[in-house]
């Protein structure tokens, strides 16, 4: 009877933090990102009539931080909205979270976690389990050689390309370390048409900097543009996506690959 009293009084709070997710993340969306847009658009029909250089660059760089802002708000808002139903596999997102806290146990503090863009969709699950394959072990040595006390993931599917950043600010890479760990998470990139880079990170040039970086399969088939822009258009209105130009590969992350048709 306790024990049935219990799973009820558990079921009841976790119905209640639902409820206030779905509407703290509807007052975002409805309230903060929509005045954010329209200041957005204010500030750029206002640009064409500044004519000193400099506060025109001053105001590009305000719209910018204005975009980006959106995009992390929006991103809180899928985190919001992310519930874990019953025989339906979680996304990443969520996966993402849970890898987090997995890794504080061992590492002995909570890594901090940042995830940008539409990652529960513009993900392939595949895709999504290299990802994680590569946060997972990335945070693993973050606790086995870095003797770090802070440590940063950051998750982002912008443009066409799946970028998994970890950082922390311990003692960097020595010479002639082990590198089979950094090797694996190499091939797994490799395996999906991306690659990886490791250098050091912060400004005394110790801690460690992973980029993980994948081209994302949805965007490898071109579309004529002429029948993708206007549906394009009306998804970007709906998910005011801000990413840019849907229609090539991310040329930052192989150049020879947006050259294909």
């Amino acid at each position: 009877m306790a024990l049935e009293l219990a799973d009820r009084r558990r079921d009841t709070e976790q119905m209640s933090m639902l409820e206030d997710h779905d509407r703290i993340a509807r007052d975002l969306h409805d309230l903060a990102i929509q005045r954010l847009f329209a200041t957005g658009m204010t500030l750029q029909s206002a640009q064409p009539f500044v004519e000193h250089p400099e506060a025109s660059e001053r105001l590009a760089r305000a719209i910018d931080d204005l975009d980006a802002t959106i995009k992390i708000i929006r991103s809180t808002i899928f985190g919001l909205r992310e519930h874990e139903v019953s025989g339906v596999p979680p996304k990443l997102r969520l996966r993402a979270v849970q890898a987090i806290e997995e890794a504080a146990q061992v590492l002995g503090f909570a890594p901090a976690l940042r995830m940008e863009g539409l990652i529960d969709t513009d993900v392939p699950a595949e895709t999504a389990d290299e990802a994680l394959a590569v946060v997972g072990e990335a945070l693993a040595n973050v606790a086995r050689h870095a003797r770090a006390s802070q440590a940063e993931v950051s998750i982002a599917a912008v443009e066409g390309v799946l970028t998994v950043l970890v950082t922390d600010d311990g003692v960097g890479m020595a010479e002639g370390g082990r590198r089979s760990g950094l090797r694996n998470l190499s091939e797994r990139a490799e395996r999906l048409g991306g690659e990886l880079s490791v250098s050091a990170h912060g400004p005394t040039g110790q801690g460690t900097k992973l980029e993980w970086r994948v081209l994302l399969p949805t965007l490898q088939v071109s579309t004529p543009r002429s029948h993708s822009a206007p549906a394009l258009a009306a998804l970007r209105l709906v998910f005011m996506d801000l990413r840019g130009d849907d229609s090539g590969l991310h040329p930052a992350l192989h150049p020879q690959l947006a050259q294909q048709p």
